[in-house]
Order: structure tokens, then sequence, then C-alpha cells
């Protein structure tokens, strides 16, 4: 996390396109996500949404035949929590195997589902080749700080 006081907390991931650590990086957005005050339902969320952009990435570049890592940053912001990941695949190409023949392809059809199920996505290419994929989830109030006298027993019992 930065130290800076004032200026987001981020946390930077970098990881091989490699389908066997997409478990890994859940584990590592919850945790995240749970230290910055997210509730369970927005962690679930988040934790899909960045996993479900991240297999895309996999995907894209294990077909490109790069080994270039996909990185990942988780930004705490003051009444949301922000992701962005990045890689280095090319761009789909029309063909066979393509989304050619309008048929929906694995990108198309993975930031749909993340779409769904967060706040704002925003998808662009990268200066130089691949693709940058943000999104965010605003916390609710009751994820906002703990609400004072909420551990106090009830008066009732």
């Amino acid at each position: 996390m930065d130290a800076d006081a004032g200026a987001p907390a981020t946390v930077r991931l970098a990881f091989a396109p490699e389908a066997r650590l997409l478990g890994t990086i859940r584990l590592v957005v919850g945790v995240v996500a749970r230290k910055a005050g997210m509730g369970e339902e927005g962690i679930e969320d988040l934790k899909v949404a960045v996993s479900e952009t991240c297999a895309v990435a996999v995907g894209d570049l294990n077909r490109a035949g790069l080994p270039d890592q996909i990185e990942v940053d988780l930004v705490e912001g003051a009444d949301r929590f922000a992701i962005e990941v990045r890689d280095r695949a090319p761009a789909a190409s029309a063909g066979p195997e393509g989304a050619d023949g309008g048929e929906v392809d694995d990108r198309e059809l993975g930031l749909a589902l993340v779409g769904a199920l967060v706040d704002d996505l925003k998808t662009s290419t990268l200066e130089g080749g691949g693709n940058r994929t943000s999104f965010w989830l605003r916390r609710g109030p009751q994820e906002l700080g703990p609400i004072p006298g909420a551990d106090l027993p009830s008066p009732l019992t």
C-alpha cells in the first residue's frame, strides 16, 4: 500500500499468464478489499470481476504464445475500490478461430460479465499494444466505517 497520506492506497501485482494463478489473484483481491472495508457482497463481486478479466488476459496471451506478465492494480479510494488490469496481448485477429462471423469472442463475453458486476467498466488499448481494463465498485454507507455503538448489546435483551 502507498504510504502517502491523502493519496489512494495501491497494491500492484504482476503474474505470468497461467490459469493456475487465478485463484491466488482472487485470494489477494479478497484480502486487500476486506482490509479496505468492502462488504462481503462487494468483495465477492470484485473477486469474480478480477478473476474473469485476468482469465481473458491469460487466454489471449496464451493464444498469442506470449509469456508477458499481466499487471493488476488494486486501488483503495475514499468511497470506492478500483482495479486496473493490463496485458500485452495483441488485438484479436479475424480468422477461423477469431470473433469473425458474428460469434462473441472470449474477451467480449468475459467483459460483459464484469460489466454486470461493477459500477463502471472501461477498456482501452495500451500504447505499444495490449489492453487496459479498469473498473470500480462503490462502497455502501455501511462499508465506509464502523457505526458508533453497533457492537453494543441490544437494550431489549
